[in-house]
C-alpha cells in the first residue's frame, strides 16, 4: 500500500468513525429526550387524572389526609418491577409537596353550560372573571384537551356537569427544551472533539505505515541497482562463453533469464515509482488521442506477426490533465496484455473516448477461456491465472498493478469484465 492510498485510508477511518460516534451519541440523546418527554407528558396525564378525581380541586388539611393522598397517588400494592420503572422515570408524584407546586384552574358547568364553581387560588395571574372567560373558549372548542397560553386544559363529563380544568405546564416544558438544548449543545462539543481526537490518533497510528512503505520502495530501487551489476557480468561472461564455445541451449537459457531477471527488475522499479507522489499543479493538458494512438501502434507488426488483428477506435481531441509517460505506460501495458493473451486469429481493440474533463480507455480482447474467472486478481502483483507460472509468453504478473497504480494516481478507476468470449480492461481517469 503506498503513501497516497494510507492517507486515504485514514481519512475514511476518521470519517467512518466520527459518523459512528456521532451517530450513537444521536441515538443516545433521543433515547434520553424521548424519556424525558414521555415523563413530562405522563406526569401531567396524572396530574389531570387526580384534580379529576377530586373535582377539579386539590385538598390537603391534615397529616391523616397526607398519608392518605399518598396511597392514592403511589399505591403500595402495585407490582414491584412496574413500581420500580415509575420511580426511574418519575412519572408519579414524589410527594405530596408536588400537590402544592401544581398550578391550575377549573371551572365547573352544569347542562345549561353556566359556571357553577371555579377555583382559581392556585394560579396567581388568574382570578375567577378571567377563568371563567378561558375556560369558556375551552368549552366551545371541540377538542376535548388542547393549548392555551403556556397552559394545557382538558374538559371532561362528571355526571351531568362538565369539568374545564387548565394546568400551567410552561415550566415542565422549559425543562425539557432546556434539556434538548443541551444534549444538542453536548453532541456538537462531542463531535467536534471526537474528530480531533479520532484525527491525532490516526496520524499516530499510520505513521509507522507510510514509514514502512517508504522503506519498501526503496528497498526496491536500491536492490534494483543493486542487482543490475551482478546480472551485467553474468551476462558478458554468457556471451563470451558463447563467443568461444559457440551457443547451446544451455547458455541461451542463461542469458533467457538474465534477459527476464532484468526486466522483472526494471519493472519492479516501475511499480515503485508509480506509487509515488506527483504534483499536478506542474502538469499540463496532452493530447490524450495521440499518446495513445503511438502507444498502440507500436504493437501493430507484433499483433500482424501472431495473427492478431489490432482495431482502434480512438476519438479524436480527447485531452487529458496527465503525465504523458504515464499516460503512455498505460496504453502499453493494457495492450501488450491483450495481444499476449488474445485468442488465434483474434481481435484486440482500443478504445478512447472523454469523458468530462476525464477519460476511458477500454482495451478488449477475445479469450474464450474467460468464463468463470475471478479478474479482481488479475491486478495482485505476480498473479497468474496458469498457477504453474508458464512465462511461455513473457511478463511477470505485475503489468496490471502498475496500470492500477497509474490509474489511482489520478483518482480513478481500473477494472476487468468478461462477456460473450471477450475480456476488456476498462479506465476511468479524473481530469
Amino acid at each position: 500500500m503506498n503513501e497516497r492510498a494510507i492517507k486515504k485510508l485514514r481519512h475514511k477511518f476518521i470519517l467512518t468513525a466520527t459518523i459512528s460516534f456521532v451517530g450513537v451519541m444521536v441515538v443516545m440523546f433521543l433515547i434520553i429526550y424521548s424519556v424525558n418527554v414521555v415523563t413530562t407528558l405522563r406526569q401531567i396525564s396524572y396530574t389531570f387524572t387526580y384534580l379529576y378525581e377530586h373535582d377539579g380541586e386539590i385538598t390537603v388539611d391534615d397529616n391523616a389526609n397526607k398519608e392518605e393522598l399518598m396511597k392514592e397517588i403511589r399505591p403500595e400494592d402495585r407490582n414491584f418491577f412496574i413500581q420500580a420503572a415509575q420511580d426511574l422515570l418519575n412519572t408519579g408524584f414524589s410527594s405530596t409537596e408536588f400537590i402544592y407546586s401544581i398550578r391550575y384552574f377549573s371551572v365547573t358547568y352544569n347542562s345549561d353550560n353556566q359556571p357553577v364553581k371555579v377555583v382559581s387560588k392556585h394560579m396567581a395571574m388568574v382570578d375567577d372573571t378571567q377563568a371563567v372567560k378561558i375556560a369558556d373558549k375551552a368549552l366551545k372548542s371541540s377538542d376535548d384537551s388542547g393549548n392555551y397560553d403556556g397552559m394545557m386544559y382538558q374538559k371532561k363529563k362528571v355526571g351531568n356537569n362538565t369539568l374545564v380544568i387548565f394546568v400551567d405546564v410552561s415550566g415542565q416544558f422549559a425543562n425539557v427544551r432546556r434539556i434538548g438544548s443541551i444534549l444538542v449543545a453536548i453532541t456538537l462539543l462531542g463531535s467536534i472533539l471526537a474528530l480531533i481526537v479520532f484525527r491525532l490518533i490516526s496520524e499516530r497510528v499510520i505513521r509507522p505505515e507510510i514509514e514502512a512503505a517508504e522503506q519498501q520502495k526503496r528497498f526496491i530501487t536500491n536492490a534494483g541497482h543493486e542487482l543490475k551489476t551482478p546480472l551485467a557480468v553474468i551476462r558478458a561472461n554468457t556471451e563470451l562463453e558463447m563467443m568461444m564455445h559457440g551457443e547451446d541451449e544451455w547458455n541461451q537459457s542463461t542469458m533467457n533469464q538474465v534477459d527476464r531477471m532484468t526486466g522483472l527488475i526494471r519493472d519492479l522499479v516501475l511499480v515503485a515509482k508509480a506509487e509515488e507522489q506527483e504534483d499536478k499543479k506542474e502538469l499540463s493538458v496532452i493530447d490524450a488521442s495521440e499518446t495513445v494512438k503511438k502507444a498502440v501502434d507500436d504493437f501493430s507488426s507484433v499483433a500482424e506477426k501472431n495473427g492478431i488483428k489490432l482495431a482502434q477506435e480512438i476519438a479524436d481531441g480527447v485531452s487529458l490533465k496527465m503525465n504523458p509517460d504515464l499516460l503512455t505506460q498505460l496504453a502499453v501495458i493494457l495492450t501488450d496484455n491483450a495481444v499476449k493473451y488474445c485468442d488465434e486469429n483474434g481481435t484486440v481493440t482500443v478504445k478512447l473516448v472523454q469523458k468530462g474533463k476525464g477519460i476511458r480507455l477500454a482495451v478488449s480482447n477475445n479469450y474464450a477461456e474467460g468464463g468463470g474467472v475471478d479478474y479482481s486478481k488479475f491486478f495482485d502483483r505476480f498473479y497468474r491465472k496458469d498457477e504453474s507460472h508458464n512465462i511461455d509468453k513473457g511478463g511477470y504478473g505485475i503489468g496490471l498493478s502498475i496500470a492500477e497504480g497509474i490509474v489511482s494516481k489520478y483518482n480513478g478507476s481500473i477494472n476487468a469484465s468478461w462477456k460473450d468470449g471477450v475480456i476488456t480492461f476498462e479506465c476511468k481517469i479524473k481530469g
